[in-house]
């Protein structure tokens, strides 16, 4: 329902003064770092609550604004919260280590080196974010081919998909201790020796590409009770797929119609461990 111009109007004088715009630094809503140097800057505008609002016409402006916590209360009933795009095409600015204390919440991260018109990957070697939980969009990590240590310690929720392709890199042992839900997809390449998601609970599709003497099969097995029921089709037959110098392992837990109505999965793994623990009795 569109609201009436003389209602917009009026709600419009009375915050005029109470909004303002993100500083100039703040990017309009993407903080987009070249150097070190610019990052205490943009990850001050993360300190700060930023809002979008209705223009007159209803839709919601893409401009970001600020307000000053007084008036969050009153702003909020026609804005809505937004939070910041962070991206990086480094080439030499953050002299191999990218680490960004501070943000919680990001909307999304995207590090890809410069896209020219030949990639020009990242020369970083390392990258954190210590403080980071929440990603309302994607993480996207690619073109970085000399990254040895990532860390997110504390992220746990990915809503879009989760998609770090680290090809032609040293060996990488990719962890992420607190990461329990992921959206549409989680996808990693590169030459991975070890990864672990110790307490991921949600992600519809997991695909893996190593290079490196990852154990698939366990990796495969730790994973797979993460995912959705899944109804194999012609462009994917598992809900998850692994492949690595050791070897490949794929896995699904089957959807209603794929079971047949039958026993679930779980049941038949228990009732699999029964019948070898009464067997063995026998022998």
């Amino acid at each position: 329902m569109k609201l009436s111009s003389h209602l917009l109007a009026a709600w419009a004088a009375a915050t005029a003064t109470a909004l303002a715009p993100v500083p100039k630094e703040c990017g309009n809503g993407v903080l987009y770092p070249n150097t070190t140097m610019d990052l205490p800057a943009m990850v001050n505008c993360t300190r700060h609550t930023a809002y979008q609002c209705l223009d007159q016409y209803n839709p919601r402006n893409d401009e970001f604004l600020t307000a000053n916590a007084t008036d969050n209360g009153t702003i909020s009933l026609k804005c809505e919260e937004s939070f910041y795009d962070f991206k990086v095409a480094d080439n030499g600015g953050f002299d191999g280590s990218l680490v960004v204390p501070g943000p919680v919440k990001l909307k999304s991260v995207s590090i890809q080196g410069q896209l020219n018109r030949e990639v020009d990957p990242t020369n970083l070697i390392t990258i954190d974010f210590p403080d980071i939980v929440n990603i309302t969009g994607q993480l996207n990590i690619q073109n970085a081919d000399k990254l040895s240590s990532l860390k997110m310690p504390k992220l746990e929720i990915v809503l879009g998909s989760l998609h770090i392709d680290l090809s032609g890199g040293p060996g990488i042992n990719l962890t992420f201790p607190s990461l329990y839900s992921v959206g549409p997809g989680l996808f990693i390449k590169g030459n991975v020796t070890g990864l672990e998601f110790p307490v991921l609970s949600r992600a519809n599709f997991i695909t893996v590409e190593s290079t490196g003497k990852l154990d698939c099969t366990a990796f495969v097995a730790n994973v797979v009770n993460a995912t959705d029921p899944f109804v194999s089709s012609d462009s994917r037959k598992e809900a998850v797929i692994c492949k690595s110098d050791t070897g490949s392992a794929s896995m699904s837990l089957p959807s209603d119609s794929d079971s047949g109505g039958g026993p679930s999965f779980r049941a038949n793994i228990l009732l699999l461990a029964i019948f070898v623990s009464c067997a063995s009795l026998f022998v």
